[in-house]
């Protein structure tokens, strides 16, 4: 059994949760009528934005290099950020190591930006104006590092050399919610479970279950 300072902390863990994912950053965003819809997905623990792969005078395919297979990125694009080692080793959730998993989150070391290529966009919906999408495609482009990209699992997706370094404080849900924060949206302060992020947006079609 837990001992009560272990009790303690775990309390208090999720107690920092809660009010991290209650306390809005850009308290006062509205959403506009009109200008760019992007899309934010996820899984029990991981979440992804999904991007138009052209949109406000922005376009992915002249940042991204080319797919393994010659094409280039499009129409939408996806983008989460994760462990390095943990992210390689985990094509599906079959693949979970429990202690690749532990090791990322204590002791993570490099990170990556993954990308998916999808023909249509998945999740629930965000509408930015376009100074709003602009910030925000910024905010992702910092977050690739120089280097060469690496294959996916498959020929629609590639990992791409990504700054900061994976724990508990920085999880991959709390790099998309900067992302959103950086782009101007209201969104928790701290949300390292993708159930702090979502809860604050309309149920879209297509969304990961």
């Amino acid at each position: 059994m837990l001992g009560r300072s272990a009790l303690v902390l775990v309390a208090a863990f999720f107690a920092a949760m809660v009010g991290g994912a209650l306390v809005p950053e850009n308290p006062r965003q509205r959403a506009p009528a009109g200008g760019v819809t992007i899309h934010i997905d996820a899984s029990l623990v991981h979440s992804r934005l999904v991007l138009p792969v052209a949109a406000a005078g922005h376009d992915w395919r002249v940042r991204l290099p080319l797919f393994p297979d010659g094409r280039a990125a499009g129409p939408f694009l996806s983008f989460s950020w994760g462990e390095r080692e943990f992210f390689l080793a985990t094509p599906t959730w079959a693949d979970f190591d429990l202690r690749l998993g532990l090791r990322a989150l204590v002791a993570g070391h490099e990170s990556l930006v993954h990308l998916y290529r999808l023909d249509a966009p998945a999740g629930r919906p965000i509408h930015l104006t376009p100074a709003q999408y602009r910030r925000l495609v910024a905010h992702l482009e910092a977050a690739i590092a120089p280097g060469a990209p690496l294959p996916g699992y498959g020929p629609e997706d590639m990992f791409l050399p990504a700054h900061g370094r994976y724990s508990p404080w920085q999880t991959c849900n709390q790099w998309t919610r900067d992302a959103l924060a950086a782009a101007g949206v209201r969104v928790g302060r701290w949300t390292p479970l993708p159930q702090g992020l979502m809860w604050r947006f309309a149920r879209g079609e297509g969304e990961t279950r």
